[in-house]
């Protein structure tokens, strides 16, 4: 058992550096240093995407056109929707002026339905600021549009925004909400530090010409998944990216309500991630690896009782800066998971990423619905 608690202690040390050095960016930001926004008037182009998603455009159109800003447009991507989203859209009297709908009867060969959705959208945009979210979101607020596109100052072609999950009873969607934030403090983290690696599509905004400028999603359409983060990591620097943390510009998203669901969307989310840049790759899979071998050798030395007071230090010290950062970072982002419940939730977030995480790698075929 030496080797083993060698092992845990070394995760322990990378483990804690990671969290108060790598990832810490989010929380150590003091409110009165976030970078304040910008003004803008500019003309935008909210683009969402939908594949039988009636009743959620049911939620969030009118969601959308209560925004507070002065000049945009709603486009709605209709893609080969057979629960009737087209006659209801047509029959709606919002103004035509507002909202666009884009209906895709079929997709080429080859393409992946969503991203070939996506492409169509970007070029049916009249204006050059687009912002991305998806049919089964919902802004928190009035001004996300404006806070969003308030972060493009000289230079920014990207702004990333967070997306968090509406919270229902049950341990499941704790889980949800912790992986989506942990996520979020890792992305926001590196772009706040200037090296932006990825952002999620239900919340966030490129400019129409970078989008085109750079391929848009060229050499992925094949892939399922991806047209969010791997275009973000794929184009996204320190000087042309921005983040948005005002709690108003958050977007809110209805979670899976069975754990099979969830297994299959992580694995659709997974599956991408071998596609990253090389040197976000390694950092990412160094800090996956540490932290599932963190939580295995934790529970062999304890089962064991093996230098068990070391180990309890090890994981109090672990746990610490863990708690410290989730704490701080939810507080920026509006988001309100209990510091009791972190523990149980970093251990079940360990073994459903292993699990979700080998399923990844042998799955070949996901669905983006």
């Amino acid at each position: 058992m030496t080797l083993i608690f060698v092992v845990f202690l070394l995760c322990t040390v990378l483990q804690s550096a990671w969290w108060l050095g790598y990832f810490s960016h989010l929380a150590f930001t003091p409110d009165n240093k976030i970078p304040p926004a910008g003004t803008t008037n500019e003309k935008v182009s909210v683009i969402v995407c939908a594949h039988n998603q009636l009743h959620n455009l049911q939620i969030l159109l009118p969601k959308l056109l209560k925004q507070d800003y002065p000049v945009y447009e709603i486009i709605i991507v209709n893609d080969r929707s057979t629960d009737g989203t087209k006659p209801w859209l047509e029959k709606q009297s919002y103004p035509r002026s507002k909202i666009r709908t884009l209906d895709i009867t079929t997709v080429t060969k080859g393409q992946n339905p969503k991203k070939h959705a996506l492409v169509r959208g970007v070029e049916a945009a009249n204006y050059q600021l687009l912002l991305l979210t998806d049919a089964d979101c919902y802004p928190k607020s009035n001004n996300w549009i404006r806070l969003m596109v308030q972060q493009y100052k000289p230079g920014i072609n990207i702004v990333l925004g967070y997306s968090g999950y509406t919270p229902r009873p049950g341990l499941l969607n704790k889980l949800i909400r912790y992986e989506t934030l942990v996520t979020a403090i890792q992305y926001l983290s590196r772009a706040l530090a200037k090296k932006p690696y990825m952002g999620v599509g239900r919340n966030l905004s490129y400019k129409k010409a970078f989008f085109q400028h750079t391929g848009g999603l060229k050499g992925l359409m094949h892939l399922t998944g991806g047209d969010d983060d791997l275009f973000v990591n794929r184009n996204a620097n320190g000087e042309n990216t921005a983040v948005c943390l005002e709690k108003d510009s958050v977007v809110m998203s209805y979670p899976k309500l069975s754990w099979d669901a969830y297994f299959k969307q992580k694995i659709r989310h997974l599956s991408v991630g071998k596609y990253y840049k090389k040197a976000d790759l390694l950092i990412l899979g160094i800090f996956s690896v540490t932290h599932i071998i963190f939580w295995s050798s934790l529970v062999s030395l304890l089962v064991t009782q093996t230098m068990v007071g070391w180990v309890v230090a090890g994981f109090i010290i672990r746990q610490l800066s863990l708690s410290w950062v989730v704490e701080q970072s939810s507080r920026k982002l509006g988001e309100h998971i209990g510091i009791c419940y972190v523990p149980l939730l970093d251990f079940l977030y360990s073994l459903f990423y292993l699990l979700t995480g080998l399923s990844a790698l042998v799955t070949k075929k996901v669905d983006w619905h």
